[in-house]
C-alpha cells in the first residue's frame, strides 16, 4: 500500500504568472507609493461622525451580511472533515431477522471498525476542495462587506447632496415668488405687459417643483439607507452634514499587485483555482484502488418463541480493497474534463486580475475628471456669489431695481447648486475608487481558510 500510495499525488495548484505594471497610469503623479491606505476603515477618511455611525450600524444590523457570515461559518465547520474522514472510525448496530418459515428469528449485534486510507492524493485533494469552499465563502463575505459599505457611503452622500439641493431650491423658490410679486406690481402700474405675470408665475412654480424633486431624492436616499441598515422604516431624524463630505486628499497609491489580496473577486477566482485543483485530484485518485483496513465482529442468537439461543460470534479482520476494473472510459473522461476546468479557472483568475487593474485605472480617471469639474464649478459659484453681492449693493444704493438683484441672487444659487452636484459626483467617484481598490473587510488577507502561499505547496 505504501508503494502504491507513492504512485500518484495530488496535482500541483497552478500559480499564474501575472506581469502587472508597477503603478497605475491614470493615478496622479503627485501621489507616490507610500504606506497602504486603510481599506478596512476607508470611510473614516471622510471625517464625518454621522457617516461613521451609519456604517457601523449597517455592519452590525445588515441581514445580508449576517447571512453570508453564517455561510462562512458553515464552510469553516467542514474544514477538518477530509482529515477526519481518513481516520479509523467504529460503529455498533443491532437488528433482528426472521427465518424463512417465520418460526424463529435471529437477533444480531455487530461492531465495525474501518480505516480508509487517503492514498493517491485523495486526502489532499479532498482538503483542497474544502479549503477552496471556505475561501470562496470568505471572498463572498468580503464582497458583501465591501458592497455594503460602499452603498451606505454612496447613499449618505446622495442624502447630503439632496438636502443641500433642497435648501438651495427653497431659497430659489422664495426669490421666484418675490419676483412674481414685483412683476405683478409692474404689470399693475403698466410697466410690463400682462403676459409677464404668466412667465413669473411659471418660474415660481418651476422653483417649487425643484424643491419637491430634491425632497423626494432625500426621501429616496433615506429609504435606501433604511434598507442597508435592515430597518423597517427610514430614520427621518438622521443627521447629515451641511455639504457633501470629501476626503482631504488622494489615498497613497497601492501597487496593482496588492489587488491580489484586497479585491474579493480576485480572491474568489483564486479560491476557484484551488477548488478545481482538488476536483482534478479526486478524479485522478478514482483511477486507482481505494484501500483500507477493517475489523468486524458479529454476534447472533436464534430466538424461538420466548427462548434465546446461544450467542455465536464471528470476527473478521482484513484489508478493504475497492478496485475499478472497466467503466468504458468514464473515469478517464472525468479526469480530462476536470483538467480543462482547472485550466479555465486559471484563465478566469488571470482575466479577473486584469479586469481589476482596469477598473482601478478607470476609477482614477473618473475621479480626476470629477475633481476638475468640481473645482471649475466651485470657481463659477464663487464668481456668481460675488456678482450677487455687487448687485445687492447696487440695489441697496438705489442704482438698480429689485429685478437685477434677484436675477443675480438666483444665478448665484444655481451656480451653488451646480457646484454641489459636481461635488456629489466627486464623492461618488471617491467611493468607486475605494471600492475598486478592494474596500477590504477585516477578514481580507488575514483570516482566510488557506493562505495562497500555503495552497501553492
Amino acid at each position: 500500500m505504501l508503494v502504491l500510495g507513492g504512485c500518484a499525488i495530488a496535482p500541483r495548484v497552478p500559480q499564474p504568472d501575472m506581469a502587472l505594471p508597477a503603478r497605475y497610469a491614470q493615478a496622479p503623479r503627485e501621489t507616490a507609493l507610500g504606506p497602504a491606505p486603510d481599506l478596512v476603515h476607508w470611510w473614516r477618511s471622510f471625517h464625518d461622525p454621522a457617516l461613521d455611525a451609519l456604517v457601523q450600524r449597517a455592519l452590525a444590523q445588515n441581514l445580508s451580511l449576517k447571512a453570508v457570515g453564517e455561510r462562512l461559518a458553515a464552510a469553516r465547520a467542514l474544514l477538518t472533515t477530509p482529515h477526519d474522514r481518513h481516520l479509523p472510525y467504529a460503529s455498533l448496530y443491532t437488528n433482528e431477522e426472521p427465518t424463512p418459515g417465520s418460526t424463529a428469528s435471529y437477533f444480531q449485534i455487530g461492531f465495525d471498525a474501518i480505516w480508509q486510507f487517503g492514498l493517491f492524493g485523495r486526502g489532499k485533494s479532498e482538503q483542497r476542495i474544502v479549503d477552496g469552499n471556505a475561501n470562496l465563502a470568505v471572498a463572498d463575505l468580503d464582497a458583501v462587506h465591501a458592497a455594503l459599505v460602499a452603498e451606505v457611503v454612496r447613499s449618505y452622500l446622495d442624502l447630503c447632496a439632496a438636502e443641500q439641493r433642497a435648501e438651495l431650491a427653497a431659497a430659489m423658490r422664495r426669490i421666484a415668488q418675490r419676483r412674481a410679486q414685483l412683476t405683478a406690481v409692474r404689470v399693475a402700474q403698466h410697466l410690463d405687459a400682462p403676459a409677464a405675470n404668466s412667465g413669473a408665475r411659471a418660474a415660481a412654480a418651476e422653483a417649487g417643483a425643484a424643491v419637491t424633486s430634491a425632497e423626494a431624492d432625500a426621501a429616496i436616499a433615506r429609504q435606501q439607507l433604511a434598507v442597508l441598515l435592515s430597518d423597517a422604516e427610514p430614520d427621518v431624524a438622521l443627521p447629515v452634514s451641511g455639504a457633501v463630505p470629501l476626503p482631504p486628499a488622494l489615498p497613497p497609491e497601492l501597487p496593482p499587485a496588492d489587488l491580489l489580496r484586497t479585491r474579493p473577486d480576485v480572491q474568489r477566482a483564486e479560491a476557484a483555482v484551488l477548488h478545481a485543483a482538488g476536483e482534478l485530484g479526486i478524479a485522478r485518485a478514482n483511477l486507482y484502488p481505494r484501500l483500507g483496513l477493517g475489523w468486524t465482529a458479529t454476534a447472533s442468537a436464534q430466538i424461538a418463541g420466548s427462548e434465546l439461543g446461544r450467542m455465536r460470534t464471528i470476527p473478521s479482520l482484513g484489508p478493504i480493497i475497492n478496485m475499478p476494473l472497466f467503466d468504458w472510459g468514464l473515469r478517464r473522461a472525468q479526469v480530462s474534463a476536470d483538467g480543462h476546468r482547472l485550466k479555465a479557472a486559471v484563465l478566469d483568475y488571470r482575466q479577473t486580475v486584469l479586469a481589476a487593474v482596469g477598473e482601478v485605472e478607470q476609477a482614477y480617471a473618473a475621479l480626476r475628471s470629477a475633481q476638475a469639474q468640481a473645482a471649475a464649478a466651485q470657481l463659477s459659484a464663487q464668481a456668481a456669489q460675488q456678482a450677487a453681492r455687487a448687485a445687492a449693493t447696487r440695489s441697496a444704493l438705489g442704482l438698480t431695481d429689485g429685478f437685477a438683484s434677484s436675477h443675480a441672487a438666483d444665478a448665484a444659487l444655481r451656480a451653488r447648486m451646480a457646484a454641489g452636484a459636481a461635488r456629489a459626483v466627486e464623492g461618488v467617484a471617491w467611493v468607486t475608487l475605494y471600492k475598486a481598490l478592494g474596500g477590504a473587510s477585516p477578514l481580507a488577507g488575514g483570516a482566510r481558510a488557506v493562505e495562497p502561499a500555503k495552497a501553492a505547496r
